[in-house]
């Protein structure tokens, strides 16, 4: 900074006064209505053109309408005590005037007033541009367009649609809208799964988001055209329309305000429905398009993809009450609450802030009944809105991490801060409000004594074994004892005894073979032995050549017992007790199958073994029987069980485990391999996968730390 600017900085341009003293007017343009919130009479006004409305009192709007230009706020306070009975002092109406002038347009001003606060304004906000040079910008809302006249396109658009709000078009709509889900009847599973399927960006290539984002706009903008459209149907005003990237997600923006002044209740929910309104006769058309076009057409296809745009998934996310969409401003007018999230957060953040915090705040009063549910709904909506935020950046980074696994966290942090960053500068502002009330309690609280007792209690803290030390992995189940089946015998497939899943015990008859030479000759064989026994006793009982009948009868014997061992094998048994796992074994009637054949696989699933990988860095930490928890998907508890042994080589990891390799430096770590059995009882299956935790033991913050330096040191420097 050099001294020119210094002086700027210390001695700053007066703006500029008028001679002659000016008194307040209120705005010509100014649209008001009075309404009933609550039992509470309330005037709404707005400016037109003004991003918000102003409640007012019915005596504060008596003032306001008095305002002229001309009186004097002495003869103000005086007109209004005559008027109302309600004791305005002359300071009541100038805080009132300053008040409307800072914060509102309500106010009429001369050129000369618009052309000050216009430069005060701009300047202003130069410097605070140049101050956050280098900050994000607010990527949740990004306005691309504005129509400031928009109001005339829906005038010229009003006379072609005012068929709209004839109670038979109502009555039409609804028909169609039962004949709609008639057309659904069938395949109502398949488009429910793909309403939430086609949001998934992570599957869609680059030509496919083109498609969704064009078509997700033009939806958008029948969709805020059918809000303003209604507007003007009950009497008021669209004062604009935007087009807006809204999570980069492109969609419009109607301002529709004016109804909320100018119109009763059933005209704001008339409002607000008529954009679902739309979007289901557009489903309607596009469900109609899809049922009578043949699959492959491209016509067919388009339409299936507006009916996911306009159908279920939108419908749904529009009606939900915990985020500022159709579903919240239907819910406030149903309940009669306006401003519901803003007046619910702000109590239970101010009730938290002084009866948790014991902050100096302000709680505005709320009734005793609508206490528990302001609690509620601020609760619920408060998780649901930062849920989704989470979501939306938990996906880019997932997509993110998809072109890179090991550096996607940079960019990912960097989105998470973007969307983060209003929540995180309120938060350092409470932190810092904390502070400043807090802080000369907390040093005159740490005496001396104090401050050791709290330095003990630090150490106990930072050396004590509390924390759970585990070595992390990932494991497959496959069954204990597997036993695989193959043919002993050649033979023709004659009969299949059992089917996939079947459970069998030990010596259990899976297959029946056919071998109808084997069996021939096991019959000569079997004559020949009968023969060769009856030579053997006529030659015992005559004492003549009985040693060579007798070997001839043992040969035939030793042959026959050779060839009833190869037919006892055309039957195939199970060898052990398990569930047979080998599909469509049906299909092996009539197969001939040759010696060594596979036939089935028999898997004893009462018992299960899980093999874990364990990375090479955590073989150190663990030995047989550590204690080691296993988490599957879809099961609620871990289960615990201890390590029965672990290989003594190393392995490459299960191809389903090994992550997708974006860089030849970086290469994953050896693996060994541990096993742990389990008994199953039936209830897992085989190839379940999951992630293995095994426990080494509880070490302190301490150990922790010193453990991590040490490996550093011994790994790099060593």
């Amino acid at each position: 900074m050099n001294i020119i600017e210094a002086l700027d900085a210390a001695l700053p341009e007066i703006p500029e006064r008028s001679a002659r003293p000016s008194y307040p007017r209120l705005h010509p343009s100014v649209i008001h209505k009075e309404h009933v919130e609550q039992g509470i009479p309330t005037v709404l006004a707005k400016m037109p053109g003004a991003d918000s409305y102003l409640r007012l009192t019915p005596e504060q709007w008596m003032l306001l309408e008095l305002f002229n230009g001309q009186r004097s706020y002495a003869e103000l306070s005086d007109l209004i005590r005559e008027k109302s009975g309600v004791p305005f002092t002359e300071d009541d109406v100038k805080e009132f005037t300053a008040f409307l002038r800072d914060q509102t347009d309500l106010l009429y001003r001369t050129p000369l007033e618009k052309n000050i606060t216009l430069k005060q304004k701009l300047g202003a906000d130069r410097q605070r541009h140049k101050r956050r040079r280098f900050a994000f910008s607010d990527i949740s809302n990004i306005t691309l367009h504005r129509w400031p006249h928009a109001d005339n396109y829906l005038t010229r658009l009003q006379p072609y649609v005012r068929f709209i709000y004839t109670p038979w078009f109502t009555g039409l709509t609804i028909l169609c809208f039962i004949a709609m889900v008639g057309m659904w009847i069938g395949k109502f599973d398949e488009i429910w799964n793909d309403s939430f399927r086609f949001y998934n960006f992570r599957e869609k290539t680059v030509r496919d988001l083109i498609e969704f984002w064009f078509l997700f706009g033009a939806m958008a903008f029948f969709h805020e055209t059918a809000h303003g459209m209604t507007c003007k149907h009950f009497g008021g005003a669209v004062e604009r329309m935007e087009f807006i990237l809204m999570y980069f997600a492109p969609t419009f923006i109607c301002d529709v305000t004016q109804i909320w002044i100018l119109g009763e209740r059933r005209a704001r929910l008339w409002t607000v429905i008529a954009g679902i309104w739309v979007d289901l006769i557009l489903c309607f058309f596009a469900t109609l398009l899809w049922w009578t076009t043949a699959p492959g057409m491209w016509t067919h296809d388009f339409a299936y993809k507006v009916i996911m745009v306009t159908g279920i998934g939108v419908t749904l996310a529009n009606l939900n009450p915990l985020i500022k969409l159709d579903g919240y401003y239907m819910f406030s007018e149903i309940i009669g609450e306006a401003d519901l999230k803003e007046r619910s957060t702000a109590y239970v953040s101010g009730w938290v802030k002084r009866h948790i915090f014991g902050l100096p705040v302000e709680i505005e009063y709320v009734p005793r009944r609508r206490r528990l549910f302001y609690i509620i709904y601020s609760t619920l909506s408060g998780v649901y809105s930062y849920g989704l935020i989470a979501v939306v950046v938990l996906f880019l980074y997932n997509v993110l991490r998809s072109y890179s696994s090991e550096y996607a966290w940079i960019p990912g942090l960097l989105i998470g801060l973007a969307f983060f960053r209003s929540r995180i500068r309120r938060f350092i502002r409470f932190m810092k409000d904390i502070y400043l009330d807090k802080k000369d309690r907390v040093r005159a609280w740490f005496t001396p004594a104090r401050a050791v007792a709290c330095s003990c209690v630090a150490a106990v803290v930072l050396f004590t074994p509390v924390l759970p030390d585990f070595v992390n992995g990932q494991f497959v189940l496959e069954p204990a004892q597997r036993a695989v089946i193959r043919a002993e015998v050649p033979g023709t497939v004659e009969q299949v005894l059992v089917a996939e899943n079947q459970s069998v015990s030990a010596g259990t008859p899976l297959l029946r073979l056919r071998n109808l030479q084997l069996e021939s000759e096991a019959a000569q064989i079997n004559a020949k032995l009968r023969e060769a026994s009856a030579r053997a006793v006529r030659a015992e009982l005559r004492y003549s050549e009985f040693g060579r009948a007798e070997r001839e009868r043992v040969e035939q014997a030793e042959h026959n017992r050779v060839l009833q061992t190869e037919l006892d094998r055309l039957q195939i048994t199970s060898p052990i007790a398990g569930v047979v796992v080998t599909p469509r074994l049906q299909n092996l009637v009539g197969s001939y199958l040759q010696p060594g054949t596979q036939v089935a696989e028999v898997a004893d699933m009462r018992t299960m073994r899980a093999r874990i990988y364990i990375p090479e860095y955590g073989v150190r930490d663990v030995s047989v029987g550590t204690p080691v928890r296993l988490q599957m998907p879809g099961h609620l508890f871990p289960i615990s069980a201890n390590l029965d042994s672990i290989a003594p080589l190393s392995s490459d990891i299960d191809p389903a485990f090994a992550e997708k390799k974006q860089l030849s430096g970086i290469a994953p770590p050896p693996f060994y391999v541990g096993f742990v059995t389990l008994n199953s009882n039936g209830t897992l299956g085989e190839g379940a996968s999951g992630n293995a935790k095994l426990f080494v033991r509880r070490r302190s913050l301490a150990a922790f730390m010193g453990r991590f330096g040490r490996d550093l040191f011994e790994r790099r420097f060593w």
